[in-house]
Protein backbone atom coordinates (compact mmCIF):
# COMPACT_ATOMS: atom_id res chain seq x y z
CA UNK A 1 0.00 0.00 0.00
CA UNK A 2 1.81 3.13 -1.13
CA UNK A 3 2.61 5.81 1.58
CA UNK A 4 -0.14 8.60 2.17
CA UNK A 5 1.72 11.87 1.89
CA UNK A 6 -1.33 14.09 3.70
CA UNK A 7 -4.89 13.39 3.40
CA UNK A 8 -6.28 15.47 1.34
CA UNK A 9 -9.36 16.74 2.98
CA UNK A 10 -12.07 18.92 3.22
CA UNK A 11 -13.43 20.04 6.53
CA UNK A 12 -16.27 22.37 6.31
CA UNK A 13 -17.54 22.48 10.47
CA UNK A 14 -20.50 24.95 11.05
CA UNK A 15 -20.55 24.69 15.09
CA UNK A 16 -22.19 27.80 16.84
CA UNK A 17 -19.20 30.36 18.39
CA UNK A 18 -17.11 26.95 18.34
CA UNK A 19 -13.12 26.52 17.06
CA UNK A 20 -12.39 23.58 15.99
CA UNK A 21 -9.65 22.16 14.24
CA UNK A 22 -10.77 20.86 10.38
CA UNK A 23 -10.39 18.06 8.01
CA UNK A 24 -12.11 16.78 1.99
CA UNK A 25 -14.17 16.42 -2.48
CA UNK A 26 -14.79 16.75 -6.40
CA UNK A 27 -12.21 16.83 -8.98
CA UNK A 28 -11.03 17.01 -12.48
CA UNK A 29 -9.05 13.91 -13.34
CA UNK A 30 -5.78 14.18 -15.05
CA UNK A 31 -3.13 11.75 -16.18
CA UNK A 32 -0.64 10.99 -13.28
CA UNK A 33 3.00 9.02 -13.05
CA UNK A 34 2.77 5.88 -10.88
CA UNK A 35 4.90 5.42 -8.24
CA UNK A 36 5.19 2.59 -5.85
CA UNK A 37 6.07 3.46 -1.71
CA UNK A 38 5.73 1.98 1.50
CA UNK A 39 2.65 2.31 4.76
CA UNK A 40 0.23 4.61 4.87
CA UNK A 41 0.10 7.48 7.08
CA UNK A 42 -2.51 10.22 7.86
CA UNK A 43 -1.45 13.63 8.49
CA UNK A 44 -2.76 15.55 11.33
CA UNK A 45 -5.53 17.96 11.24
CA UNK A 46 -4.69 21.74 11.06
CA UNK A 47 -6.19 24.46 13.30
CA UNK A 48 -7.47 27.62 11.80
CA UNK A 49 -8.57 30.61 13.86
CA UNK A 50 -12.07 31.35 14.17
CA UNK A 51 -13.42 34.98 13.12
CA UNK A 52 -14.66 36.82 16.27
CA UNK A 53 -18.14 38.48 14.02
CA UNK A 54 -20.75 37.32 12.73
CA UNK A 55 -20.38 37.67 8.57
CA UNK A 56 -23.03 38.24 5.86
CA UNK A 57 -23.48 35.04 3.78
CA UNK A 58 -21.34 35.79 0.67
CA UNK A 59 -22.50 34.26 -2.70
CA UNK A 60 -19.56 35.37 -4.45
CA UNK A 61 -16.85 33.09 -5.39
CA UNK A 62 -13.56 33.68 -5.57
CA UNK A 63 -10.93 31.12 -6.80
CA UNK A 64 -7.68 29.80 -4.96
CA UNK A 65 -4.71 28.41 -6.52
CA UNK A 66 -2.04 26.11 -4.60
CA UNK A 67 0.82 27.88 -5.32
CA UNK A 68 2.20 24.48 -5.85
CA UNK A 69 -0.40 23.90 -8.53
CA UNK A 70 -1.85 20.74 -7.21
CA UNK A 71 -5.30 22.10 -6.91
CA UNK A 72 -7.68 25.03 -7.29
CA UNK A 73 -11.15 25.58 -5.30
CA UNK A 74 -13.50 28.41 -5.68
CA UNK A 75 -14.11 29.87 -1.98
CA UNK A 76 -16.50 32.67 -1.04
CA UNK A 77 -15.29 36.12 -1.48
CA UNK A 78 -15.45 37.56 1.64
CA UNK A 79 -13.79 34.07 3.65
CA UNK A 80 -10.50 33.91 4.85
CA UNK A 81 -7.66 31.67 3.65
CA UNK A 82 -4.26 30.52 5.10
CA UNK A 83 -1.94 28.71 3.72
CA UNK A 84 -1.27 25.26 5.09
CA UNK A 85 2.20 22.99 4.59
CA UNK A 86 -0.48 20.30 2.67
CA UNK A 87 -3.20 22.64 1.36
CA UNK A 88 -5.45 25.88 2.79
CA UNK A 89 -7.08 26.63 5.81
CA UNK A 90 -10.54 28.92 4.84
CA UNK A 91 -12.75 30.54 7.92
CA UNK A 92 -15.91 32.44 8.40
CA UNK A 93 -18.57 33.29 10.55
CA UNK A 94 -22.12 32.75 8.94
CA UNK A 95 -25.45 31.89 10.34
CA UNK A 96 -24.31 32.63 13.47
CA UNK A 97 -22.24 29.38 13.66
CA UNK A 98 -18.34 29.41 12.82
CA UNK A 99 -17.48 27.81 9.23
CA UNK A 100 -14.16 26.54 9.38
CA UNK A 101 -12.38 24.56 5.93
CA UNK A 102 -9.23 22.53 5.53
CA UNK A 103 -7.79 20.77 2.56
CA UNK A 104 -4.98 19.04 2.24
CA UNK A 105 -4.05 16.08 -0.15
CA UNK A 106 -2.18 12.95 -0.68
CA UNK A 107 -1.11 10.49 -3.32
CA UNK A 108 -0.07 7.11 -4.36
CA UNK A 109 -0.15 4.98 -7.26
CA UNK A 110 -2.59 1.54 -6.05
CA UNK A 111 -5.88 2.77 -6.24
CA UNK A 112 -7.20 2.08 -2.28
CA UNK A 113 -9.62 -0.66 -1.02
CA UNK A 114 -12.90 -0.27 0.45
CA UNK A 115 -11.23 -1.73 4.02
CA UNK A 116 -8.03 0.89 3.97
CA UNK A 117 -10.31 3.96 2.80
CA UNK A 118 -12.95 2.64 5.70
CA UNK A 119 -9.94 2.48 8.20
CA UNK A 120 -8.91 6.42 7.05
CA UNK A 121 -12.17 7.66 7.48
CA UNK A 122 -12.89 6.06 10.73
CA UNK A 123 -9.37 7.59 11.96
CA UNK A 124 -10.40 11.13 10.86
CA UNK A 125 -13.52 11.01 12.14
CA UNK A 126 -12.21 10.05 15.92
CA UNK A 127 -9.67 12.75 15.74
CA UNK A 128 -12.71 14.98 14.85
CA UNK A 129 -15.04 13.85 17.31
CA UNK A 130 -12.13 13.59 20.14
CA UNK A 131 -12.41 17.65 20.06
CA UNK A 132 -16.01 17.74 21.53
CA UNK A 133 -18.13 15.95 24.42
CA UNK A 134 -19.91 13.87 21.10
CA UNK A 135 -22.98 11.84 22.38
CA UNK A 136 -25.75 10.12 20.11
CA UNK A 137 -23.57 9.02 17.17
CA UNK A 138 -25.49 7.71 14.82
CA UNK A 139 -23.78 6.97 11.16
CA UNK A 140 -23.92 4.77 8.12
CA UNK A 141 -21.57 3.75 5.83
CA UNK A 142 -21.37 3.46 2.01
CA UNK A 143 -19.13 2.31 -0.62
CA UNK A 144 -19.34 3.59 -4.19
CA UNK A 145 -16.51 2.63 -6.54
CA UNK A 146 -13.72 4.74 -5.09
CA UNK A 147 -15.71 6.60 -2.77
CA UNK A 148 -16.18 5.44 0.48
CA UNK A 149 -18.49 7.68 2.54
CA UNK A 150 -19.62 7.79 6.54
CA UNK A 151 -22.20 9.96 7.10
CA UNK A 152 -25.45 10.63 9.42
CA UNK A 153 -26.19 12.64 12.67
CA UNK A 154 -24.54 13.47 16.07
CA UNK A 155 -24.97 15.18 19.09
CA UNK A 156 -21.48 17.51 19.36
CA UNK A 157 -21.36 20.03 22.49
CA UNK A 158 -24.78 19.15 23.07
CA UNK A 159 -25.93 20.34 19.13
CA UNK A 160 -27.54 18.14 16.90
CA UNK A 161 -24.97 18.11 13.78
CA UNK A 162 -25.30 16.72 10.49
CA UNK A 163 -22.17 14.36 9.65
CA UNK A 164 -20.06 13.33 6.63
CA UNK A 165 -16.91 12.25 6.34
CA UNK A 166 -16.18 10.84 2.41
CA UNK A 167 -12.91 9.66 0.99
CA UNK A 168 -12.59 9.43 -2.92
CA UNK A 169 -9.70 8.75 -5.23
CA UNK A 170 -9.17 9.93 -8.70
CA UNK A 171 -7.56 6.97 -11.12
CA UNK A 172 -4.36 9.63 -11.04
CA UNK A 173 -3.97 8.71 -7.53
CA UNK A 174 -4.73 11.53 -6.07
CA UNK A 175 -6.56 11.32 -2.40
CA UNK A 176 -9.37 13.50 -1.38
CA UNK A 177 -11.21 13.26 1.65
CA UNK A 178 -14.03 16.09 2.94
CA UNK A 179 -15.69 15.83 6.14
CA UNK A 180 -18.49 18.17 7.16
CA UNK A 181 -20.26 18.84 10.52
CA UNK A 182 -23.09 21.34 10.07
CA UNK A 183 -26.01 22.20 12.42
CA UNK A 184 -28.91 19.74 11.43
CA UNK A 185 -31.32 22.68 10.77
CA UNK A 186 -29.18 24.35 8.66
CA UNK A 187 -27.95 21.79 5.90
CA UNK A 188 -30.03 22.17 3.62
CA UNK A 189 -29.07 25.80 3.07
CA UNK A 190 -25.47 25.28 3.68
CA UNK A 191 -25.92 22.56 1.36
CA UNK A 192 -27.05 24.19 -1.62
CA UNK A 193 -24.61 27.86 -0.69
CA UNK A 194 -21.28 26.74 -0.17
CA UNK A 195 -21.05 22.46 -0.14
CA UNK A 196 -22.11 22.16 -3.98
CA UNK A 197 -20.88 24.87 -5.64
CA UNK A 198 -17.68 24.14 -3.62
CA UNK A 199 -17.40 20.63 -5.11
CA UNK A 200 -18.11 21.44 -8.59
CA UNK A 201 -15.24 23.98 -8.95
CA UNK A 202 -12.42 21.74 -6.77
CA UNK A 203 -10.15 20.57 -8.82
CA UNK A 204 -6.60 18.87 -8.30
CA UNK A 205 -4.08 18.01 -10.54
CA UNK A 206 -2.61 14.39 -10.08
CA UNK A 207 1.01 15.24 -11.45
CA UNK A 208 1.24 17.78 -9.50
CA UNK A 209 -0.05 16.26 -6.15
CA UNK A 210 2.27 12.86 -7.40
CA UNK A 211 5.58 15.22 -8.03
CA UNK A 212 5.18 17.01 -4.68
CA UNK A 213 4.74 13.41 -3.00
CA UNK A 214 8.26 12.59 -4.20
CA UNK A 215 9.67 15.29 -2.69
Amino acid sequence: MGRLIGIFSLIVILVGCTEQPAAPASNQITTAPTMIQASPAVAPLESTSTPSTTEPVSLTFTTYRDPRGVFAIDVPSNWRTESLKNGIGISSFAYNASVVVTISFSWQAEQLDSTKAAEIVEMVKSQTFATYLTRDVQLNSASEGATYRLEGTASLNAQPMYVRFELSQTTGGSIMLQSWLVPQDLWPDVETTFYTPMQRSLSIDDEAAAALAQE
